[in-house]
């Protein structure tokens, strides 16, 4: 399985959203951290970086190559690091086992039981887990741009693009909080590699015609000229949604 967000998206999208996540958790020194569906490990690394050397962060995700990726990246915080092939059967951490415990916007790639249920299992008391995706019913514009674009410009549905935004089922008891931020690219070749090279809908628009893959490009950047600055740098106002809850 490829990564899901490449570099330039984790850096310009995710890295904040795991910045505020964090602060929610309230990471403490030598805790045991676990970033479930870590992907490349955005999360996984402001997570490192606070636990620290004494601290050990667990990496979970459905494919053993991405896990190890993620794991290479973790490192570089200094904290021990741990990786976990998950699947449909759940999440092979050990009950209570860590501080807390985070998912950041990749709920709606999870195919197995609640990712909710999960992430409380692994907490151990008095810790805390948090779950960040985006609403589904009002997609953020960087997604909801390019998706539009595709579909109407190149009859693409995008499968990946539709995980992106699918909120999970909200369980009872979790505490709902909003995470708002500004999303900047430099132009709209920094949104297109960023959107489109870097992630897998570069694969799903492969097959579409050269002219109509120019033509979704055209039109994301019509879709953004809302955002777009006189100097061609865009900035999205996003929100995302987050519930946090404590171990008891």
């Amino acid at each position: 399985m490829a990564l899901r967000f490449g570099r330039l998206y984790a850096s310009t999208v995710l890295r904040p959203l795991a910045e505020q996540l964090v602060a929610a958790l309230g990471v403490q020194t030598g805790d045991a951290v676990c970033d479930l569906l870590c992907d490349a490990g955005t999360l996984g690394v402001a997570l490192g970086a606070l636990a620290g050397a004494r601290g050990e962060v667990t990496l979970v995700d459905t494919d053993a190559v991405t896990v190890a990726a993620a794991a290479s990246e973790v490192a570089g915080a200094g904290c021990s690091v741990t990786s976990v092939v998950a699947g449909v059967d759940g999440v092979p951490v050990v009950s209570e086992s860590c501080d807390r415990v985070g998912s950041l916007c990749t709920a709606g790639f999870w195919d197995g039981g609640s990712l909710f249920d999960e992430a409380l299992r692994i907490v151990r008391p008095p810790g805390a887990a948090a779950v960040v995706f985006w609403d589904e019913r009002h997609p953020p514009a960087h997604e909801a741009v390019l998706s539009d674009a595709l579909r109407d410009e190149a009859g693409v549905d995008s499968g990946f693009l539709r995980r992106c935004v699918l909120a999970p089922a909200v369980p009872a008891r979790w505490d709902l909080a909003e995470l708002r931020d500004v999303v900047r690219f430099d132009g709209i070749t920094h949104y297109w590699v960023a959107m489109v090279v870097e992630r897998p809908v570069a694969i799903e628009l492969a097959g579409a015609p050269v002219t109509a893959q120019r033509a979704v490009r055209a039109a994301c950047e019509r879709g953004l000229e809302p955002f777009t600055a006189a100097d061609g740098t865009i900035r999205i106002p996003v929100t995302a949604t987050m519930l946090v809850r404590a171990s008891r």
